[in-house]
């Protein structure tokens, strides 16, 4: 029966990571595209994974429970595979637990039993006399892989989600069958003093496997917000920090010399030191710099964590408690950051306090007696001196962040509002969302009305709402500082559209634009996407999308759906704006192909607005239904470089062909 076993291992394994992806990018246009709804996805599978491992733990020592199990996975084909997502309230309230609850009551069961499947069947195969049962982890961890890389490369690139659900629904049918071949019930029950055969676990082994996990899981949340933050919210930068890790288990778990303390105790020290270094470099790094250097940064990291694991495993006997384990410390490494860490720390530390755990664990984990090494008093300084080196890189990197700043943390992000006193005397006030610049004011009665940055009169959106005629309506998603507004005249009413209540609140208490502008102005909150579908034709003047200026792009507000809501909203004579400034991505082109799908004339517009701050470059596209609409905007039009025109769809959007040459 070991091919069942194998297949059963390996496609449960893919199922299990297929649904992952699949499912966060579906409710992801639903709760803004930040990159917490993946962070909280996570939490939801780990503590899923905690579950199943613990009912295969529980289910592998009773002679029962194997039967018990197969008619618990024979229920769950009547799951739902994909959330339902009708009728969701487009409030901008944290929406973590909506999120938990929508994941409960869709893929919930399935992805327990699946977690299930793994540990489960290990210990079957241990108690009915296979050798080497440690090689089905490596199978489920292949399965995991190619279950994890079908999604972004073959899924859903051919596919629609609908489609996809089916796909993963007959994968699970044929999954339950290969299961009840190799678990079925009295098949290989074992007595129960066969069933503990092997080594117990060490003392103090059970924290090492707890805080090991722990620190792996940290590192790849951690590093894949970064990723998220600073590149694109996209299925692809999920699966790729995630396979990595899943890269590190099937290493650590192939052979043991391959992930030698000789090798990867150094690349491990150079790793950390890379951690603090990207830190520092931060989005002014090209995007293959920063992709390749979290990446392979966190893959060392990763199969160091997973190679001591590896080092500690107990005998067959104690397998489905190792495994669970293990799952423990994955479960509360998403509890601290997805939970924990927006409350109690604004700043977003979550990553230094992984990069110093994992230094800790590897002075914790070195062998002092015996082994590869000796941990002579030499050998004590250098590694306590390396650690103060990190101590010090990441201290610094806090601390020029934090430093005369006012700190604001949600679901939607992190927001600094920093002061300047310039040498002319004047003040200014100054608004980042991550490490990203969203404006600043003058506090001066002289200038505090004039816009600046991406918004100044001479970029595309300021000539666009110079342009003289009657009294308009506007609407705006993403408020930012609120500089918009300063172009709101008398008669004019200006709306916009912002999902994070932060931004709403700063916005409203530090800044004037708001409550200096000339026209009615009103702020709703929520996903701008959601509250337009809810709300009845608007027929705007302009809408202006505002939701780009960062490195991180909500893809579900630039696809062939979400403009043909736009249009809906606009009148026959009015303009779309959107800001597709991005170091990363040319967006343009996906602006430009949606706009000669739907037949619409643009122009593109490239302004360096100099500032105390530095030079802010920014890009507009306006569009119009007829060219001639375009034609006083037509002097400040400029060509765009790239490549071709794409279009994106709520099914597909892809980042790759966008990211500029390094």
């Amino acid at each position: 029966m070991w091919p069942a076993f194998v297949a059963a291992s390996a496609l449960g394994a893919a199922l299990l990571f297929l649904i992952q992806p699949m499912v966060a990018r579906v409710i992801l246009p639903w709760f803004g595209g930040t990159p917490a709804v993946w962070t909280t996805c996570l939490l939801f599978f780990q503590s899923a994974l905690l579950v199943g491992y613990a009912w295969a733990h529980q289910a592998g020592r009773r002679r029962r429970g194997v039967g018990v199990h197969l008619a618990l996975v024979g229920l769950t084909l009547a799951s739902p595979v994909l959330p339902e997502l009708a009728g969701l309230p487009a409030s901008g309230a944290s929406p973590v637990g909506q999120i938990l609850a929508l994941l409960s009551a869709s893929v919930g069961l399935p992805f327990m039993a699946l977690a299930a499947t793994a540990p489960l069947l290990q210990a079957r195969a241990a108690a009915a006399g296979a050798g080497e049962v440690h090689r089905l982890y490596g199978w489920s961890n292949a399965g995991s892989l190619a279950g994890l890389l079908a999604y972004p490369l073959v899924l859903q690139p051919l596919v629609g989600v609908a489609a996809q659900g089916r796909l993963w629904w007959w994968g699970y049918l044929g999954f339950v069958v290969l299961l009840a071949l190799a678990l079925w019930p009295g098949r290989h029950a074992p007595p129960a003093a066969e069933a503990e055969a092997g080594a117990p676990p060490a003392p103090g082994d059970r924290a090492r496997w707890l805080l090991l996990s722990l620190a792996g899981c940290t590192l790849l949340l951690t590093v894949t917000e970064a990723l998220s933050q600073d590149l694109s919210v996209t299925p692809l930068l999920w699966v790729l920090p995630l396979g990595l890790y899943l890269g590190s288990f099937i290493l650590a778990f192939g052979r043991e010399r391959w992930v030698s303390r000789r090798l990867f105790g150094p690349l491990l020290v150079g790793a950390l030191a890379g951690f603090v270094a990207l830190l520092h470099l931060g989005y002014r790094a090209h995007w293959a710099v920063q992709l390749g250097g979290w990446c392979a940064a966190l893959f060392i990291a990763c199969t160091f964590c997973h190679g001591e694991l590896v080092r500690r495993r107990p005998g067959p006997g104690f397998l489905t408690g190792f495994y669970l384990w293990i799952a423990a410390g994955g479960a509360l490494a998403g509890v601290l950051v997805g939970v924990v860490a927006p409350q109690v720390l604004p700043l977003g530390l979550e990553l230094h306090g992984a990069v110093l755990g994992t230094w800790g664990l590897w002075l914790w984990t070195r062998p002092s007696a015996a082994g590869d090494f000796r941990a002579r008093d030499g050998q004590r300084l250098v590694a306590l001196g390396l650690g103060l080196l990190l101590a010090a890189g990441l201290g610094l990197h806090a601390w020029q962040r934090a430093r005369g700043a006012e700190l604001f943390r949600s679901f939607f992000g992190m927001l600094q509002v920093k002061r300047y006193t310039l040498q002319t005397g004047r003040e200014l006030v100054h608004l980042l969302d991550g490490r990203i610049s969203h404006g600043f004011q003058f506090t001066d009665e002289a200038r505090r009305r004039r816009p600046t940055a991406y918004f100044a009169p001479e970029t595309g959106v300021g000539r666009l709402l110079s342009l003289p005629g009657p009294a308009r309506a506007i609407g705006v998603v993403g408020l930012g500082a609120g500089t918009l507004a300063a172009y709101g005249r008398p008669g004019d009413r200006v709306r916009f559209y912002e999902i994070n209540p932060d931004v709403v609140a700063v916005a409203r208490t530090r800044f004037t634009w708001l409550a200096d502008s000339a026209a009615a102005v009103s702020v709703a909150e929520g996903d701008g996407r959601r509250l337009l579908a809810d709300e009845a034709p608007q027929g705007d003047w302009a809408l202006v999308l505002d939701a780009f200026s960062g490195d991180a792009i909500p893809t579900h507000l630039i696809t062939r759906e979400a403009l043909a809501l736009y249009l809906g909203h606009l009148r026959p004579e009015g303009f779309l704006a959107v800001n597709v400034s991005n170091r990363h991505a040319a967006l343009w082109r996906v602006v430009a192909g949606l706009a000669a799908e739907a037949g619409l004339s643009w122009v593109f517009i490239r302004h360096v607005e100099p500032s105390p701050l530095g030079p802010y470059q920014s890009d507009w596209m306006i569009l119009a239904r007829e060219a001639r609409l375009l034609d006083p905007l037509r002097a400040a039009a400029s060509v765009p470089e790239g490549g071709p025109p794409l279009v994106w769809t709520d099914d597909f959007a892809p980042l790759l062909p966008l990211l500029r040459s390094p």
